[in-house]
């Protein structure tokens, strides 16, 4: 048996992990699809909506995953997956500041989008059997992982308090519960 094939819980951590993944290639996917002149709306609230995930997805792993993992992968592993994490941080908040119609805004996409893929392949490959081949409770994992994506989620959704100039917003920095305001910027 391979270790990519040892099984996973319908809804353990990997299962869920492999799930955000697949969602995320769906929505590059969409992306690369659609029209950059005529579709250039559907683009830009697609581009932050992959955006949002992303930095969702980041931070589950960040919380959950990569603890899980800590003591059955040499360290390199994951401060390598942290510092792609950052990389990716930095071209969403590249995004944040750009429109369809923006010189860069294609090219930072597909930045992005290759980070992506390579970081995905790397988990899934390297990361995702180690921690299965390592007996954790997948099942109890996911729970904790949906349980916490639920409270992002909800974090989200809420309306934003005052706005404080001096601290750093929404979930790019860590402190989740805040939407991006990209859509507030004037063009």
């Amino acid at each position: 048996m391979h270790p990519t094939d040892l099984p996973e819980p319908p809804g353990g951590i990997l299962a869920l992990l492999r799930a955000d993944h697949a969602r995320l290639r769906a929505m590059f996917h969409e992306f690369a699809m659609l029209d950059s002149e005529t579709d250039a709306e559907r683009r830009e609230y697609l581009v932050d909506d992959l955006c949002d995930e992303l930095a969702l997805h980041a931070l589950l792993e960040e919380e959950l995953f990569y603890p899980a993992l800590r003591a059955l992968v040499d360290d390199h592993l994951l401060d390598n997956a942290a510092l792609e994490h950052d990389s990716l941080r930095e071209l969403i908040l590249q995004l944040e500041t750009l429109f369809p119609d923006d010189d860069f805004f294609e090219a930072t996409v597909a930045v992005l989008a290759e980070e992506v893929a390579h970081h995905v392949a790397v988990e899934e490959t390297v990361l995702f059997p180690a921690l299965a081949r390592a007996g954790i409770d997948q099942a109890a994992l996911g729970q904790r992982l949906r349980a916490r994506r639920i409270e992002l989620e909800t974090d989200l959704a809420a309306q934003p308090s005052a706005i404080d100039g001096s601290e750093p917003r929404g979930l790019l920095r860590g402190a989740p519960g805040l939407l991006r305001e990209r859509r507030a910027r004037p063009r």
